[in-house]
């Protein structure tokens, strides 16, 4: 018996069905082929293309909760006056309560894993295993005592978790860590085999504590306290010098960039076109709610797209079917999922239906490149993770109870 059956659905400019099963693609043939085979769920896929769906490689979830807080801030003025008085009141409840709204949006954009990097980890890992969505949640590490901080009791709940949820180092950034803290991150990633995710030359600001603190870049800085690593995602990488950026690729890290959150703190611009010449596996990433201010990543994929064009001055820099891997199979890599992010037989069964009756099909040409250019998540019918259809038809179940339980948070931080 197969679990989910999509009929007569768009791929590649012909129809197929597609078979799942037990979280996989168990079929993809020729449209009509398996009309007859039984199945849990039959979807018909008529009216839609398919495609692999996306993976957010650096964000903040509950953030949701700061949304549009004193907007139009640099970044370390903002987060000291405006975020973190805030961020002292949250509870697991809040942190919860936030970070399934934050799930929530990403998968009406197509989103179906984020990497977080956030307060009360346990709340958010349940959060994540109940939505049904893949994440990879960080063990915070900064200067600062905070009770928010469970790192111990996330780290017990490593061995009950599902594939789809793992966890990683997370220390904040340079200028909130000691160089002590990141040699012993370094040496707990060893130990207990976990991939490390970090801000990472962001700001100019950062720049200029690492050179005079430690006579280098921080890129430079953080191989020298070993922390780049093929499994590291480097958060960022605003400023970044050619030297880096061969130091970046010869280490074998992802570098997440965020351009809309880059954009709006004016932290700088990413290099993408000459990161990827160079061989770094660059993903795109949405950053936290409260700085970009959506969590949409297909708008963010099409910023990064054109603004690598931009700063290389020919609209050939970067291919629409290289950006498209970077937020796809690339990311999911990145991101410990070495399975997903591709529609193939084989493959975990991650995807997400696009409707072509919306206006931005309507035209004609490559649906893949109206659905990156042209398109707003509307246009996002279904989205299925890891076998499980976690919204049909623009629904998601339990929405408005979820939508609720935020904004009572929202007004316990607000008071």
């Amino acid at each position: 018996m197969i679990d989910i059956l999509i009929r007569n659905v768009g791929f590649h400019g012909r129809r197929i069905d597609l078979a799942i099963r037990g979280g996989r693609f168990v079929a993809l043939e020729a449209a009509g082929t398996l009309k007859d085979t039984p199945a849990a769920q039959t979807i018909d896929g008529t009216p839609f293309f398919v495609r692999p769906p996306f993976y957010n490689t650096h964000t903040h979830q509950a953030m949701t909760l700061l949304r549009g807080i004193d907007d139009d801030c640099a970044l370390m003025d903002w987060l000291t006056r405006c975020i973190w008085p805030r961020e002292a009141k949250l509870t697991q409840e809040a942190v919860a309560a936030g970070t399934a709204l934050a799930i929530a949006e990403g998968i009406r954009s197509g989103c179906v894993a984020f990497n977080d990097m956030y307060f009360h980890q346990p709340a958010v890992l349940r959060t994540a295993v109940e939505a049904g969505v893949r994440a990879r949640v960080g063990l915070m590490y900064m200067n600062q005592v905070s009770d928010h901080i469970e790192n111990d009791a996330a780290l017990a709940m490593r061995d009950e978790l599902p594939p789809t949820v793992g966890l990683s180092l997370a220390p904040h950034a340079l200028y909130t860590t000691t160089s002590e803290t990141l040699r012993d991150v370094a040496a707990q990633a060893d130990r207990l085999g976990l991939p490390i995710h970090i801000h990472a030359a962001e700001t100019e600001s950062e720049t200029a504590i690492a050179k005079e603190r430690y006579g280098c870049t921080p890129i430079g800085y953080l191989d020298r306290c070993g922390l780049l690593r093929p499994d590291t995602v480097l958060a960022h990488c605003c400023h970044i010098t050619d030297e880096d950026i061969e130091l970046i690729a010869q280490r074998g890290c992802a570098v997440a960039h965020c351009p809309h959150s880059n954009l709006k703190l004016a932290s700088g611009l990413f290099p993408l076109a000459k990161a990827m010449q160079a061989g770094i596996r660059v993903t795109v990433a949405t950053d936290g709610a409260a700085s970009n201010n959506g969590l949409s990543m297909l708008a963010e994929t099409k910023t990064a797209a054109l603004l690598a064009k931009y700063a290389a001055g020919s609209p050939d820099a970067v291919s629409l079917g290289r950006i498209d891997r970077a937020v796809t199979e690339d990311a999911a890599a990145a991101l410990g999922f070495v399975n997903a992010g591709r529609i193939a037989v084989g493959a975990d069964a991650d995807l997400i239906l696009i409707d072509t009756r919306s206006t931005f099909f309507a035209g004609g040409g490559d649906p893949d490149a109206n659905f990156i250019y042209a398109a707003d998540s509307s246009c996002v019918d279904t989205v299925i993770c890891a076998g499980r259809v976690l919204m049909r038809s623009r629904s998601i179940p339990g929405e408005e109870a979820i939508l609720e339980r935020a904004r009572r948070a929202v007004q316990m931080l607000a008071g």
